[in-house]
């Protein structure tokens, strides 16, 4: 009884009639049924005559005929008696053209002065990005540039002292007698100043070294291919630098250059992997082109070093002022000279051969008829 008692008590029967499209009026019928089927009560019959019909459950669709259904035909020929109006200053080329649909390139001067303008403020943006370096902690920005103070310092010196040692002294200006030292005493400047910088450089290169051998002790974190090149820089990096005290000048400042500009892209790389700070890249790159513009000085400065080396721009001064307007005649006279030398030259050669055959020759015969007469 309680299983019948839990069975709908509403049995509906569709007909064929139910492929019939729905209707598109609800009627009253409908609302009650709604209503009964909503009820949390018990379910009971409640059908009205017009829901149930001999054949079941009908639906018929009965489509409200509304006003826009038919066709006005008469307002349409009433339309088509109009004229329309002509607005020919307000149509052009573009009028119809929707603003993001227009690829038409803009050749205006004023578009390309436009352009050209945000171009140069785009590359002023980068390079201001480059050199502010908002995300670089103010610490290790400060202590980084402070380092390389001693090296340009260094360069700076190179080069004042080569230009005192290029310089005869005294000079006969009392100015320029305060500001030059004498040959010795740059000398003796120079002499200390090289192992300076030589010493301070090969410091330089094993800290950057051991930067990283530092960043693999602190992460906790494990992989072979990390530790591998952190360990590796910061083993390399002094290998490389401290044999350079050994060298000539020259070749050790070049091979410090080297050591710096490799050590930077070691750490480029480090960045973009993720294996070190994601401004260490940027601020690598500021200190290496310190490093880098100092040690180019100082070779320059070594160069113009010695006695038979040129003073700075003496060549360029002495081809500036030289007098080059000789002219054709005078050389061709001179090359006709050269040449009538070279050849007057090559004959004397030539008879002082034939001569000296001629005395062989004849000293042969001598001896021959000496011998027959023997």
């Amino acid at each position: 009884m309680m299983l019948r008692g839990a069975r709908p008590l509403l049995r509906l029967q569709l007909g064929p009639e139910r492929l019939q499209r729905p209707s598109a009026r609800f009627s009253s019928t409908s609302l009650i049924r709604s209503s009964v089927f909503q009820s949390h009560g018990r379910p009971s019959v409640i059908l009205s005559s017009q829901v149930r019909s001999p054949g079941g459950l009908s639906a018929k669709a009965a489509y409200s005929k509304g006003p826009y259904d038919k066709i006005d035909l008469e307002a349409e020929k009433e339309l088509a008696k109009q004229k329309f109006e002509t607005h020919v200053g307000e149509v052009s080329s573009t009028s119809t053209t929707p603003s993001a649909f227009d690829r038409t390139p803009k050749t205006t001067t004023s578009s390309k002065a436009q352009d050209i303008n945000e171009g140069l403020q785009h590359d002023v943006n980068i390079v201001k990005d480059t050199f502010q370096m908002n995300d670089v902690p103010k610490a290790p920005y400060a202590l980084g540039l402070t380092g390389t103070l001693p090296y340009l310092a260094t360069s700076i010196g190179t080069v004042y002292l080569s230009w005192n040692l290029n310089t005869t002294w005294p000079t006969g200006s009392v100015l320029l007698d305060h500001i030059h030292m004498n040959h010795e005493a740059a000398r003796q400047w120079l002499a200390l100043l090289e192992p300076i910088q030589l010493s301070y450089g090969a410091m330089l290169i094993s800290f950057l070294g051991a930067v990283h051998w530092g960043m693999e002790i602190v992460t906790k974190t494990s992989s072979p291919s990390r530790t591998k090149f952190r360990y590796g820089m910061g083993v390399l990096a002094p290998i490389v630098a401290w044999p350079t005290l050994l060298m000539p000048v020259e070749a050790a400042l070049t091979t410090q250059f080297v050591a710096f500009t490799a050590l930077y892209g070691a750490d480029t790389r480090a960045t973009t992997r993720g294996w070190a700070p994601a401004w260490y890249g940027r601020y690598r790159f500021i200190l290496t082109a310190i490093v880098g513009v100092a040690i180019f000085v100082s070779l320059v400065g070594r160069t113009k070093i010695g006695s038979a080396a040129p003073r700075l721009g003496e060549n360029l001064s002495d081809n500036m002022h030289r007098d080059k307007s000789e002219p054709y005649s005078t050389k061709w006279v001179k090359l006709n000279e050269e040449e009538k030398a070279k050849q007057k030259k090559a004959k004397e050669e030539e008879e002082k051969k034939k001569k000296k055959q001629q005395n062989g020759v004849d000293k042969e015969k001598g001896s021959k008829d000496e011998e027959e007469e023997k």
